[in-house]
């Protein structure tokens, strides 16, 4: 009897276990779930944008030479056209003068050409003297055009000058050197006893070339006058701090009061969804309450910078500059060096369908999700859209209303088991 007693208690026992077994089987898993919607979905950044409401003009001078006079001073308000320093022209009248003298120099020889025109015994080793000082005048006056040529060159490369006066320059080099090429030219037919006809044309002709170097020079002399292109504040004045104005120097920096400008610094990681002309939202933070606009995005730099986050890291950012629009609110007053928010919306599309990263595994290259059908689990292949911040567009695969599991790494998971939401 106890026998049979104890046989039924272990039987009772093992269908016992066998049942608890079957059930931890077959039991519906509780884990987490979601119903899909369609919906408006967009990726949204924020950023810290400052107002930037002037810019900073830099005044080179078109001249070079000692310091004459400074008329203004830092701090001072000036309009365009205002004077802002002279520089000592000396230079400039001695080369005139030298030139003048050359001019002198050529009719005295047009003179004695003439004076000497019907007098066939001029001594050939005369006329050889002053053809051979002819050519190191025109020798000395080469030489001068060709530096001439290179300071017009180098300010042209510095973007001071026009195209205009370089070609003018290389021009003028040109002439002086065809008359050295002419003078050089006479003295042979000299050397051959012939080339006192024509000696009168030759001369005029120097002279005409030399007056239009010194008329260049003359044009020159309104550049020993540095005027103000614009008007604003002067910030800056280098000029103060030397007795010589350098062309590669500015003399002053003028502070011009311009247009509101919001420059913000935005990652590259999120750049090649900004584009010109997006429209952006604005908030301006104020004890009486935030002030809420628009703005439209006017300018992106073609290259990123290293800034510092608010964490001391070093990160890749572009400059993108925004033109914001108060015309629908009141009071805003946006300052030079105001801090605004910037909020970019970098994708928007309405009725699409989006789950939570977590609902999503990858097998090989096939994506897939967990989707609840008929009470259990299955695997779905969807084709994958935008990824958003905390969410990823599903192109395909889905439709509203799937149930979708949002653990999918959950290890109870598996094809046709019971889901307990």
């Amino acid at each position: 009897m106890k026998r049979i007693v104890k046989i039924i208690i272990f039987c009772l026992v093992v269908l016992a276990v066998a049942a608890g077994i079957y059930y931890s089987m077959t039991a519906p898993v509780s884990i987490p779930t979601t119903t899909v919607d369609a919906k408006t979905v967009e990726l949204v950044i924020s950023e810290q944008g400052v107002v930037s409401s002037e810019s900073v003009v830099s005044i080179y001078p078109f001249a070079q030479g000692p310091l004459q006079r400074v008329n203004v001073s830092k701090g001072q308000t000036v309009r365009a056209g205002d004077v802002l320093c002279e520089i000592d022209p000396g230079a400039l009248h001695l080369r005139m003068e030298e030139l003048s003298g050359v001019i002198r120099g050529y009719e005295a020889q047009i003179r004695l050409e003439r004076a000497q025109v019907n007098n066939t015994n001029v001594l050939t080793n005369e006329r050889l003297n002053l053809q051979n000082t002819l050519i190191e005048q025109n020798e000395r006056d080469l030489e001068r055009t060709l530096e001439h040529l290179e300071r017009v060159e180098t300010l042209f490369e510095l973007g001071v000058i026009p195209r205009s006066e370089v070609d003018a320059a290389r021009d003028l080099v040109a002439d002086r050197q065809s008359a050295l090429a002419m003078s050089r030219q006479e003295l042979s037919l000299i050397d051959a006893g012939r080339g006192i006809a024509g000696m009168t044309e030759y001369y005029q002709a120097l002279i005409e070339s030399t007056a239009v170097t010194i008329a260049i020079l003359e044009s020159e002399m309104k550049n020993y006058t540095v005027i103000s292109p614009v008007a604003g504040v002067i910030t800056r004045l280098p000029v103060n701090d030397s007795n010589i104005v350098s062309m590669t120097t500015p003399v002053a920096e003028i502070t011009v009061p311009e247009e509101a400008i919001i420059e913000v610094f935005v990652s590259t990681q999120d750049i090649d969804n900004v584009r010109v002309g997006d429209s952006v939202d604005l908030v301006l933070n104020r004890r009486d309450g935030d002030i809420r606009f628009f703005g439209r995005i006017s300018h992106i730099d073609s290259a990123a910078g290293i800034r510092l986050s608010a964490l001391g890291v070093e990160e890749r950012r572009v400059k993108v500059q925004i033109v914001p629009d108060t015309s629908s609110v009141q009071g805003v007053d946006l300052g030079n060096g105001f801090d605004v928010g910037v909020r970019f919306i970098l994708y928007r599309e309405e009725n699409k369908l989006a789950v939570p990263r977590t609902a999503l595994f990858s097998d090989g290259n096939i994506d897939i999700i967990w989707v609840v059908r008929d009470g259990t689990a299955r695997m779905v292949e969807v084709t994958l859209g935008m990824k958003l911040r905390t969410e990823i567009v599903v192109e395909e695969g889905l439709v509203a209303g799937d149930v979708v599991i949002t653990d999918a790494n959950n290890s109870a998971l598996k094809n046709g088991v019971a889901i307990r939401g």
